[in-house]
């Protein structure tokens, strides 16, 4: 019995040891330090974040830092423009970045109205005929940051299409976001300084708050991981963590189009007898996206990767859980544009409690999806990858 006992905890320090080598690999492949102390809150879906982020601006007492790759001119980007102008009135510094080709259809106007009432809005990656990656790498990241003390990042846009239901099926247009207080807010403040100070000038100090100036708010760790064009720190990331997860990575990805050296990762990590999921839209908002998507589900599968779409008008959340202690939400979608060529901005936990609510979601949301099956593999319901 003793010696059955020293086996265990033998196992145990073992399985402690390689997680603490995996947290290790992964913070030099993302250059994120990990930061303690940080209380994280999931937002489900539009409504739900609309109403966390609109309540952060109006809290604000200094500065509002926002960026988002879609601010529409609709009911929602209307909201926003009001609660900003409200705080811009009020002397607080309101700076707004949004990405030229996401806010195409945006009238000038509406930038304008915000402008003259003294929100500071910038354009990022207006054409020009720079580089080769300029034609394709777009502002994607979605964060909110406020006072140093209340941030966000996630995959929600600002716009009406965030707050649809399903009239068949009652389902909602899925996605996730994260509120953070703690230490890692600097981090996601520091995504943003970053490029303003690229486009624009260098920000104050105040407005540029150190990790080790804000308090702890909570027990989980967390990292900011800060994607950049050719950058492909989640890229990097994403490989040592297919290379050491154990049991189970279940992802979420709207526009599942994987590199293929990620593509080769996640089939090898099936192969080696972990269940990988991976839930997509069953309708996906950019059609030809989806098609394609779809159209490299069969070595996925012949690999043993179980993929799922679900049954909502869209489901745009790109996150991940794997092994019941790591959690990723983020703007990162698992194509070249992202991983590449993209701005892009994830929240990473490595946090157990944090990890079984991410677990919950994922599960709920298979429960509103349907497994794609090899044709002849099983009974139930399936769609025949093209």
């Amino acid at each position: 019995m003793e010696a059955e006992e020293r086996g265990s905890v033998g196992r145990q320090a073992q399985g402690g040891l390689q997680r603490e080598r995996l947290d290790r690999a992964l913070a030099r492949a993302s250059d994120a330090p990990l930061r303690e102390g940080n209380r994280l809150e999931l937002l489900r879906n539009g409504p739900d974040t609309y109403e966390d982020w609109l309540a952060a601006i109006s809290g604000a007492e200094r500065w509002v830092h926002l960026d988002n790759y879609i601010f529409s001119d609709d009911e929602v980007g209307e909201r926003f423009a009001r609660a900003l102008i409200r705080k811009a009135e009020e002397d607080v510094n309101v700076r707004v970045l949004y990405d030229w080709f996401g806010c195409l259809d945006v009238s000038r106007s509406f930038w304008r109205r915000m402008r003259e009432a003294g929100v500071d809005v910038r354009a990022v990656n207006p054409p020009t005929l720079g580089g080769p990656l300029g034609a394709i790498r777009r502002d994607h990241r979605k964060l909110l940051v406020v006072d140093g003390e209340y941030a966000s990042t996630g995959g929600v846009c600002i716009a009406d299409g965030w707050m649809v239901r399903s009239k068949e099926t009652g389902l909602p247009y899925r996605d996730t976001a994260v509120s953070v207080r703690g230490p890692v807010v600097a981090d996601v403040n520091r995504a943003f300084t970053k490029l303003w100070g690229e486009l624009v000038q260098k920000l104050p100090d105040d407005e540029r708050p150190d990790p080790k100036d804000i308090q702890a708010a909570g027990e989980t760790p967390a990292r900011l991981v800060v994607q950049e064009p050719r950058r492909m720190r989640t890229l990097r990331m994403l490989e040592f963590l297919t290379a050491g997860v154990q049991e189970r990575l279940w992802v979420t990805d709207p526009y599942f189009l994987s590199l293929p050296i990620l593509t080769q990762s996640l089939m090898a990590t099936a192969r080696d007898g972990v269940d990988v999921r991976v839930l997509t839209p069953a309708t996906n908002d950019i059609a030809w996206i989806g098609r394609a998507s779809r159209a490299g589900y069969k070595q996925f599968l012949e690999a043993g990767v179980r993929i799922f779409e679900y049954g909502g008008p869209m489901i745009h959340a790109k996150t991940m859980v794997a092994d019941g202690w790591w959690s990723k939400v983020g703007s990162t979608n698992l194509n070249f544009s992202s991983l590449a060529a993209n701005w892009e901005i994830d929240l990473v936990a490595e946090d157990t409690g944090f990890a079984a609510q991410m677990e919950e979601v994922f599960e709920e949301d298979l429960s509103n999806a349907r497994e794609v099956l090899l044709a002849g593999s099983a009974t139930h319901p399936r769609v025949r990858p093209e």
